[in-house]
């Protein structure tokens, strides 16, 4: 009884024995342990540091991603903004720096109200630079050669002297100069920076409008204004270096009283008409 019954369960057991490792290699082959087990354990068990360090730089790259999305998508004024007062600012510390080592500045090194001020200037240009080549796209979305020319004139034909007159204005401003010395200023230097601008701008607004999207128009815009405005820093702060064209008002440095200046002209007539009377009677051979 007890035989039979071995022989009975004897393959049954081996039966399921088998279907076991069946179900189990299955699973196995569906389910990988690093699906099953937590994939930290996984990894750190597998290959320590390398792999932790490798985390960290995706995840690094994860949020890099993320914030530049934002930058460049919700918070995009902001960003126009910030950007452009930070990189006025890039520039006005490489113009200082130049100033001192050419001995220009007899103070410190770097003038701190003089790169607030320019700051300010550059973040005042950032919503004008955002709004203006959003609009511009809107009107002609094509990349044209044409359509890029057309936008190189715009820029260059009214928003150049636009930035300039907010540039010198602004800075002005915070310098608490009159609004006379002010246009005085930009008479002397206006025509100066706006050929500047001529030789530099056109060429990069091309590969701007031609290339770009319009989310990293004023970025680069700021990146190119970062060399550019280390010469516009330079001229706004010339320190009485005075350009060769710069229209300058010239006084006479003695100058006389009205009686005086008319009580002088009267004894020089005096003079020349005693000395033509003199002459003729010298050069008269027959006096009468």
């Amino acid at each position: 009884m007890l035989s039979t019954c071995g022989q009975v369960l004897r393959p049954n057991c081996r039966a399921i024995n088998t279907a076991g490792r069946h179900t189990f290699f299955a699973f196995y082959a569906r389910h990988r342990i690093a699906d099953v087990i937590p994939t930290k354990i996984v990894r750190r068990s597998l290959h320590g540091k390398n792999e932790s360090s490798t985390s960290e730089a995706l995840t690094l790259v994860r949020w890099t991603k993320l914030l530049w999305n934002k930058m460049f998508g919700k918070y995009l004024l902001a960003t126009n903004v910030i950007g452009s007062g930070v990189l006025m600012v890039v520039g006005d510390v490489v113009a200082q720096e130049y100033e001192y080592r050419r001995g220009l500045r007899s103070e410190d090194r770097y003038d701190v109200e003089r790169i607030y001020r320019m700051f300010v200037a550059g973040a005042l240009q950032g919503p004008l630079h955002h709004y203006v080549y959003a609009w511009m796209d809107r009107i002609m979305p094509q990349r044209t050669f044409r359509t890029t020319i057309k936008k190189i004139l715009i820029d260059q034909l009214f928003m150049s002297p636009a930035c300039i007159l907010l540039f010198f204005y602004s800075v002005c401003y915070l310098e608490h100069q009159t609004l006379e010395a002010t246009h005085k200023e930009i008479m002397e230097k206006f025509a100066y920076i706006y050929m500047l601008d001529w030789l530099t701008w056109p060429a990069a607004q091309y590969v701007n409008f031609r290339y770009l999207d319009t989310k990293y128009r004023v970025a680069f815009v700021n990146v190119c204004t970062a060399v550019y405005n280390v010469l516009i820093s330079y001229m706004k702060h010339d320190f009485n270096v005075h350009l060769p064209l710069e229209i300058a008002v010239h006084e006479p440095q003695n100058k006389l009283a009205p009686a005086e200046s008319r009580s002088q002209l009267g004894s020089a007539e005096s003079k020349n008409s005693l000395m033509e009377v003199t002459t003729k009677k010298v050069e008269d051979p027959n006096p009468r």
